[in-house]
């Protein structure tokens, strides 16, 4: 038998003049590389081949759209604004799945063996894996924050589009207002009323404005007048061509809701929970979106760890089906368990953090668990 890969390594590194630890890292960066080859090509043929699978049964249902006028057009939206759907939730399932092919793979031909007796610990096997994790947390966050919105994902999710309201109330900076004839295009509303209270919600002051139109430099409006209650009803009535009022004396009116927050980027979403806050309108389904979109990158790394004790920390030696067989099923469980917390989060049964991040923590828990469990 020929010499292994340990004696290999040691006889190069005692006969060479080279630095030990500038050998040590040559040797540790070519590894990782090999690993993290084997770990792309296993994450894009899984990633592709399910998107494919579910795109051809997703597009069954629209081939009736073809008999249509534009029908052509029309399927291709279809299939397309479905796409960003189904990397989001495909995604997860093959981080897992590619991590339990790789090191699967690397066991069958002895390469973890050799690997482990050349000194190579098993976090610096895992390390290039996690590595590139990020790089799919970034093309997981563009695809759900621009791509879906994009391809139209978010409307086709939405199942209420959001319009905004003839008339509305807000409580803003401790006074509530009411808005009616309210026009999005021509930025005008019919009419305002403001009222103002005291510290124990004792009415004081009614405001109203008629005709208000918002410019450049603020709110205009050509009428208004204020009812002062103290101990008897005092009237002041104002008439003059177009009085300017500062624009942060109103909550933002003339803006939509998001049609479906998850779907947008960071930076809007913290915009419309500001708004909303500042407004006074209730913003828990946008902080949930929030919570939603950093749960999704998490999931990455947590899909990552759970598939370990099922390839590395396996002392079996595994088959390459059953790791399939378990990663599609664990993903699976994992989309269920996330379904479960958000039915329970629309029930109010559970806080929106809970049923953000309940299948992270719930899988987080189990994959340290199974780690700790093959490793004793």
């Amino acid at each position: 038998m020929g010499p292994s890969f340990r004696d290999l390594y040691l006889n190069f590194v005692c006969r060479s003049t080279v630095p030990h630890k500038l050998i040590d890292y040559v040797i540790m960066t070519l590894l990782g590389r090999y690993i993290l080859f084997e770990y792309v090509k296993f994450f894009l043929a899984c990633l592709l081949s399910l998107v494919f699978i579910a795109i051809v049964f997703a597009a069954i249902p629209e081939i009736d759209s073809l008999e249509k006028d534009n029908g052509v057009t029309l399927f291709f939206d279809s299939i397309f604004s479905g796409i960003p759907l189904l990397i989001e939730i495909i995604t997860p399932i093959s981080v897992l799945l590619a991590t339990i092919l790789t090191f699967l793979s690397l066991k069958r031909t002895s390469e973890i063996v050799a690997m482990s007796a050349a000194g190579v610990s098993q976090v610096r096997m895992v390390f290039p894996i996690i590595l590139f994790g990020c790089v799919i947390c970034f093309f997981t966050y563009l695809n759900q924050s621009y791509l879906a919105p994009y391809w139209g994902a978010d409307e086709r999710t939405s199942v209420v589009k959001q319009n905004l309201s003839d008339s509305n109330w807000r409580f803003y900076k401790g006074k509530l207002y009411y808005f009616s004839g309210i026009a999005l295009k021509s930025k005008e509303l019919k009419s305002n009323t403001i009222f103002h209270f005291e510290r124990d919600f004792q009415l004081k002051q009614i405001a109203n404005n008629h005709r208000l139109i918002l410019t450049q430099t603020g709110w205009q409006t050509n009428k208004n007048s204020e009812f002062l209650i103290l101990n008897d009803l005092q009237l002041t009535h104002y008439k003059s061509p177009f009085i300017p009022i500062p624009e942060d004396q109103f909550p933002v009116i003339f803006k939509k809701e998001l049609p479906y927050p998850k779907y947008n980027s960071f930076d809007a979403l913290l915009s419309e929970i500001k708004v909303k806050d500042e407004g006074g309108v209730n913003f828990e389904n946008d902080l949930f979106a929030f919570y939603q979109k950093i749960a999704a990158l998490f999931a990455i790394f947590i899909m990552t760890l759970l598939a370990l004790p099922f390839s590395l920390y396996s002392q079996k030696e595994s088959k390459i089906r059953a790791g399939i067989v378990t990663a599609v099923i664990l993903g699976l469980v994992y989309f269920l368990v996330d379904q479960v917390f958000l039915s329970m989060s629309q029930s109010a049964a559970v806080s929106i953090e809970l049923s953000a991040f309940g299948a992270n923590i719930v899988f987080f828990i189990l994959a340290l668990y199974l780690i700790r469990l093959k490793r004793a």
